[in-house]
């Protein structure tokens, strides 16, 4: 290896640009060796020094930066190595489970079909079999009347005049009631047919029944690494720009993807949304206020929520809002007066639907609601903390029945703690979780499908979707990036 080092600093001592001059300086502004040439053209205004000074300098300080390379930066990288062994391992290990279970699906497929085909024939059979056995009936009673016939028409014409009178008028008359009741005998008045006509094959639909193959991948873009307190809320505005508020400060902060503070919002609040307008709404649990704002803070529409108070929100698939609300009392410690709701409004303050009870009108839904996302479906995905330490995910259908609830998969009901909730174009759900230090996607049926980007030191907070872009805010105040692909 330090030869073939050796071999291609060699290689580089003479510059490619001016006519294989020598490499006898280093420019520091742009960390590349240059000859006199380059100095005095695209480099004259840089820091620049010979190689033999700098190479004084450096054979001081490289030892030192050697030994805290291998013993500061090499022990996290071979971490990380591991890491990405496991993930290889990993990706062996799920493709394995789905092979696993498609193979076992395919035979419960398998089963079920040939079930079906066997049922078809039972029927064809039973069918038949009841139509072979009125044949059957009707063959034996024409068969006792044309033996009968057969017989008494013999006798008649044989022994017509041995026969006493009597007998043959009596014989005549049965005669010919059997032979008319022969002659009603016909197998056409008799039709019974059973045919199976193969349906048509749908590839679709039978696909659709197989299941899907959800794939979702996260690749960093990038971090934001400017504020050490927790990201609260965390609402995209843009493919490059997101509104960000941070712990303990209510004024929203506009980022670009970068990390470049673009804007301050002077009106303070508790969380924020932007209309597909570009309007800006946003919550205020102080004052007991939703206000919706132009882009540059001039008030639209102000709506008062009072006696309750507004938190979080969020926006809808047709542009309404869904506002979490309580009454400002104890936060666990529920009274049978206290309001834990989500309302459905528009932007002028119109509620079109309260979620508070059960369909039994009695049961709390709520102990308390917090964040919220709706997906296509128009299904109402609502975190609901129980504790400090504890919560679960609410999914209502939009008239309010209970769709399902989340409580985490391979943890203990009591160890799952949900922060946020966001929905995809394809109606996942995904949501942030303390313990797992990772974010769950479910199916829009509440399937747990797979955990994303799941950390070893970050805690992930709060979570954002737009376009292809997924923003994500962390407990020590960091913001990442991410390309969503699914």
């Amino acid at each position: 290896m330090a030869a073939s080092l050796y071999k291609a600093q060699f290689a580089l001592k003479i510059c490619e640009d001016h006519n294989k001059k020598e490499l006898h300086a280093y420019c520091k502004t742009c960390d590349k060796k240059v000859c006199s040439t380059c100095i005095k053209e695209e480099h004259s205004s840089h820091d620049w020094e010979t190689i033999t000074d700098i190479l004084r300098e450096k054979k001081h300080s490289l030892p030192k930066e050697c030994k805290e390379i291998r013993a500061e930066k090499l022990p996290g990288l071979k971490k990380e190595l591991d890491r990405f062994e496991q993930k290889q391992l990993d990706e062996d290990t799920r493709f394995e489970q789905n092979k696993s279970i498609l193979n076992g699906s395919r035979q419960r497929y398998i089963d079920g079909i040939n079930k079906l085909f066997d049922d078809k024939i039972d029927v064809c059979q039973q069918k038949s079999k009841a139509a072979k056995q009125l044949y059957t009936d009707k063959h034996e009673g024409l068969k006792q009347k044309v033996e009968y016939l057969d017989m008494v028409t013999t006798a008649l014409d044989k022994d017509i005049n041995t026969l006493p009178d009597h007998d043959i008028l009596d014989m005549e008359k049965e005669m010919r009631d059997e032979l008319e009741k022969a002659l009603s005998y016909s197998a056409d008045q008799y039709t019974s047919t059973t045919v199976f006509v193969p349906g048509q094959m749908n590839m679709k639909v039978l696909e659709n029944m197989i299941g899907e193959i959800h794939s979702v991948s996260a690749e960093e873009m990038n971090e934001i690494d400017r504020y050490s307190g927790v990201i609260m809320s965390i609402k995209p505005a843009s493919e490059t720009n997101a509104w960000v508020r941070v712990k303990d400060d209510r004024h929203m902060k506009f980022l670009d993807r970068v990390g470049e503070e673009l804007k301050v919002m002077k009106t303070p609040c508790y969380d924020l949304i932007t209309s597909r307008g570009g309007d800006i709404v946003l919550s205020d649990g102080v004052k007991g206020i939703i206000s919706v704002l132009t882009q540059d803070e001039k008030t639209i529409t102000t709506f008062d929520t009072k006696p309750l108070y507004p938190t979080y929100i969020s926006k809808t698939e047709n542009d309404h809002i869904l506002v979490t609300l309580w009454d400002g009392g104890d936060r666990y410690n529920l009274v049978p007066t206290s309001r834990r709701i989500v309302q459905r409004m528009t932007l002028t303050g119109k509620v079109l639907h309260t979620y508070e009870f059960r369909e039994d009108g009695k049961t709390r839904l709520f102990t308390w609601p917090g964040r919220t996302a709706e997906n296509k479906n128009e299904d109402v995905c609502i975190i609901n903390w129980l504790s400090d330490e504890s919560g679960e995910l609410v999914v209502l259908h939009k008239d309010g029945r209970v769709k399902f609830t989340y409580r985490g998969v391979g943890l203990e009901p009591e160890k799952f703690f949900p922060f946020d909730v966001e929905c995809d174009d394809k109606c996942r759900i995904l949501l942030t979780e303390g313990y797992s230090r990772a974010i769950h996607i479910l199916s829009s049926e509440g399937m747990y499908l797979c955990k994303l980007c799941q950390y070893e030191q970050l805690l992930p907070i709060v979570i954002s979707i737009y376009g292809d872009n997924l923003w994500c805010g962390f407990h020590d105040g960091k913001v990442k990036v991410y390309k969503y692909s699914y």
